[in-house]
């Protein structure tokens, strides 16, 4: 057999395994949906994934009994977890202390061209709630000294994570269901809505 009826052969019996490798892959291969790998070697599934905030996320992470819903001691002490985290992360020359630095942007309502009091009687009028736009540092600094300690930040949490609990708990049972962190999750989205619609009235009065 000449050299070149040789080379044709071979050719074709690689192209012919070539065709049967391909067609065994898919069988191994994951379908969109499944667990996929990510950037660090992770198998993750990106259909099925819930939100962070999604009220199958919450209960999960807060639901220690496995009841189904969220008590306020379980609500309490995920936030307290979150609380201590913050803090240390935020806490980054590691004194215990945070500056105004430390703890992230001030709201954006203290430009001093902003009028506090018609920014908060606009969400207050819209149907929001003007208690939950604060300035984070004033408010955790209880003793106007500058400076957030340990104790302030997490009595801070604390009381905001009580005040929150309160309000998703629509029924007032002491429990937290998914339907109600769901319509949480909902006002939350309106308040936003109106928060930004509020400042862009205070910005420029006449709109």
């Amino acid at each position: 057999m000449s050299k070149r009826k040789l080379l044709a052969l071979s050719l074709v019996v690689a192209s012919s395994m070539l065709s049967v490798d391909v067609l065994a892959q898919p069988q191994d291969r994951p379908v969109r949906g499944d667990g996929v790998q990510g950037p660090r070697g992770e198998m993750r599934d990106k259909r099925h994934a819930p939100p962070r905030q999604s009220p199958g996320h919450v209960i999960r992470r807060a639901d220690t009994n496995d009841d189904g819903l969220v008590s306020l001691a379980e609500f309490l002490a995920e936030r307290s977890e979150q609380a201590v985290r913050q803090f240390e992360h935020r806490d980054t020359d590691g004194d215990g202390l945070l500056s105004g630095t430390d703890t992230g942007p001030r709201h954006r309502a203290l430009n001093p061209a902003i009028d506090i009091a018609e920014f908060r009687a606009c969400i207050a009028e819209n149907g929001g709630n003007p208690d939950l736009e604060e300035d984070p540092f004033s408010a955790t600094d209880a003793n106007a000294d500058g400076a957030i300690s340990k104790d302030e930040f997490y009595a801070h949490h604390e009381t905001r994570a009580s005040e929150q609990f309160a309000r998703i708990d629509a029924n007032a049972d002491g429990q937290l269901s998914a339907e109600e962190l769901r319509s949480n999750i909902q006002a939350g989205k309106e308040h936003r809505e109106i928060v930004r619609g509020c400042l862009a009235d205070a910005r420029d009065p006449l709109l």
